[in-house]
């Protein structure tokens, strides 16, 4: 935010006329440093243009011409009947952009009988029908004009998409910036939007009072209006150096048809988001790779100190090209099979109907049980999950349930047809939230107590099939089902999906079994307003095993979570996993390199480190609340399910979740009980 719209905010006593003479000064000031500054240095210009944007606020824009794609003409002078006029620069390409089609959708339906016109200008669209197909995929709900020469976008001297500007009925310029304060930053977005800065300055507008925040910084992706020149030398360049660490350690999931939100296979990609990328990488919020000690772990693909200042330089010096004699070949990505042909699963279970994902929302998670209808046990080996629409599909979870309670509730809480209210999440399964979607009472179940359930194993794009250890199965117990938890992620239109699931069953007796333990923090409570809460716990191994996989488990508040191994009659611990900077986003199983060995009375330790201040930007109470533990979304979680192999059969091992689902049970009631007195006084 501008330094003068900072000072106003906090004297708000102070008059527009005197920020506007501050503005001047500031320009001057701020003109004169232009002038000595070497016109490359791309900070210095925006800043003189923010400036030069400051000095136009109350004033009338100037006519301009906006074109759409048949090359219709629209003037903005014309419009005389507009009690009010948004205009936000877009870019079908930016993810930041497209989260806010939805919102921009909302405010035309909102203000259109009030005489609000809003539209949208994009710059950077390969075509016109290119622009025509996105326009139509995401159900722009305005008009949508075409900017590729950037006369508009330098007439309104926008930088970034999503950037707003606000016109009252005299086409004066009373707001310009972000549309609402979710993102803190590109790598940042909140969970609660708490300032929505377009909508509060378009009511200040339409009832003629004065606009109380004038700007604020539009965040998003850069657009470019004026293109420069690369450099082909320096000392860090695009093919050299750069390429080859995009092909090792993005290309996987940033490419045409898989998750990335946009592309990084060519220069032109690349150079597009160099900034997003410094600020990604040197932040280890990308690649996704948060584990930063413990035991060795395969297909570990984070970078080193060395490889994101790499990154960092080649961003910091321009983003030169090189030459591309240095390129290493491009990576010719197999593809992709459902499985060998030689070796086809045993049974496939595919939804039965499309998934429908709306375009508006936050991220949707969805449980599908497949009844297996087995009259007998069922020894797996291999699990394979295939995602429909690699797009949406952010990752899954599989597991087996053995006593029925998850086909129970997706007949009572499915939702497989559309109810008619517009743009809405509908098809098999329910909509779960970040666990079962309901509470298990494990004193009621009766089917397969010994053997009730079970992790399967987790896919993430880049991940391929989910087997066992050699000579290893899951034992399935009779008239169990399978079932998936989705994360589907919205990329600001409708899609669908339609993933299955693939499973081979084991062909010889298994000489050992899979079987997982959790070691779980003791917290039932996290205190409002505490940044670093510290909640441990412990476990006694109850069999000799070998640990071949981990997967940690948090919410919204968790931070960094710890697992130590501590031999039986010894004081000593050794560090098996330690993870920072945690993101629910990315639910991922770490697979040890090599089988690590517990004995019957050692002990596992966990500690888990949690967020509950106002710093935290997914905290999703804002001012903070207590947290308590729980499944939902509002709840927090903390323990690492760490999974193992053993002679034993699971029978008779310890039945992991039940004793878990007491524990939710206990904070559901502590929630109930004393959270309604944590929450704001009602206005």
């Amino acid at each position: 935010m501008n330094i003068l719209v900072k000072f106003k905010l906090a004297f708000p006593s102070i008059t527009n006329q005197w920020l506007l003479g501050i503005s001047i000064l500031a320009c001057l000031v701020g003109l004169s440093s232009f002038l000595l500054v070497p016109k490359q240095v791309q900070s210095q210009e925006n800043k003189g243009e923010k400036a030069a944007s400051l000095l136009r606020l109350g004033k009338v824009i100037p006519p301009v011409t906006f074109v759409n794609t048949k090359g219709e003409k629209w003037q903005l002078h014309e419009q005389k009947d507009a009690k009010a006029i948004v205009v936000t620069f877009l870019d079908f390409k930016c993810p930041i952009s497209n989260r806010y089609i939805t919102v921009l959708n909302s405010l035309a339906e909102k203000y259109k009988a009030k005489g609000v016109i809003v539209t949208a200008v994009i710059c950077d669209s390969e075509s016109a029908d290119e622009l025509d197909k996105h326009t139509k995929e995401f159900l722009a709900g305005f008009n949508v004009f075409y900017d590729p020469k950037h006369i508009v976008s330098n007439h309104f001297l926008a930088d970034v998409t999503p950037e707003c500007f606000l016109l009252d009925q005299d086409k004066k310029l009373m707001y310009f910036g972000a549309i609402d304060d979710q993102y803190q930053d590109r790598t940042t977005r909140l969970k609660n939007i708490k300032t929505a800065h377009l909508t509060e300055a378009i009511d200040q507008v339409l009832a003629n009072k004065p606009v109380e925040v004038q700007t604020t910084q539009a965040i998003g992706c850069p657009l470019d209006r004026e293109k420069k020149e690369s450099s082909t030398v320096g000392e860090v360049t695009f093919y050299k150096d750069v390429l080859p660490l995009l092909q090792k350690h993005c290309q996987r999931c940033h490419r045409p048809g898989e998750v990335g939100p946009f592309q990084l296979l060519t220069f032109e990609d690349a150079t597009r988001w160099a900034d997003d990328i410094k600020d990604y990488v040197s932040s280890r919020k990308m690649p996704p790779w948060p584990v930063r000690g413990g035991l060795p772990f395969k297909d570990d693909f984070s970078l080193s100190e060395n490889e994101i200042a790499i990154f960092s330089k080649w961003a910091d010096i321009g983003s030169p090209k090189g030459d591309i004699k240095d390129a290493p070949k491009p990576i010719s990505f197999p593809a992709t099979k459902d499985w060998d042909e030689k070796d086809p699963p045993d049974f496939i279970l595919e939804m039965p109907t499309e998934f429908h994902l709306a375009a508006k929302g936050e991220d949707h998670y969805r449980m599908i049980a497949f009844p297996l209808n087995n009259k007998t046990e069922l020894n797996l080996q291999k699990v394979k999950f295939i995602p429909g629409n690699k797009r949406i599909v952010h990752h899954e979870l599989s597991f087996y349930d053995g006593t029925g309670v998850v086909i129970d509730a997706q007949k009572r809480l499915g939702k497989s047809k559309p109810t008619g209210t517009g743009d809405e999440d509908y098809g098999p399964g329910y909509e779960s939230g970040m666990g079962l979607g309901f509470e298990p009472n494990p004193t009621a179940i009766k089917r397969n107590k010994e053997n009730p359930g079970g992790t399967l194993g987790v896919w993430v794009p880049g991940q391929g099939e989910m087997s066992y250890p050699p000579k290893a199965t899951v034992v399935v117990p009779p008239e169990s089902s399978i079932i998936m938890q989705i994360h589907y992620h919205r990329n600001g239109k409708p899609e669908t999906d339609k993933s299955k699931i693939a499973i081979w069953l084991a062909k010889e007796k298994p000489e050992k079994y899979v079987q997982y333990m959790l070691v779980d923090t003791k917290f039932l409570w996290i205190p409002k307003g505490v940044s670093q809460y510290k909640s441990i716990g412990s476990r006694v191994v109850e069999q000799d095993c070998e640990i071949f996989m981990m997967k940690p488990h948090m919410h919204f508040l968790g931070k960094e979570i710890r697992v130590w191994h501590q031999p039986k009659n010894s004081k000593e611990r050794k560090l098996l996993f330690d993870l920072r900077n945690w993101d629910y986003n990315w639910q991922s199983s770490y697979y040890t390199k090599e089988y690590y060995q517990l004995k019957k009375g050692d002990t596992l330790h966990v500690e888990g480190i949690f967020d509950n201040s106002d710093r935290n930007p997914t905290n999703p109470f804002n001012p903070p609340r207590m947290i308590f533990v729980g499944e939902n979304d509002e709840d927090e979680m903390g323990y690492v399910s760490v999974s193992f192999i053993t002679p034993q059969r699971p029978e008779a091992g310890h039945i992991e979740f039940m004793d878990y689902f007491i524990k939710l049970r206990e904070g559901a009631a502590l929630k109930k009980a004393f959270g309604k007195h944590d929450k704001p006084a009602a206005k």
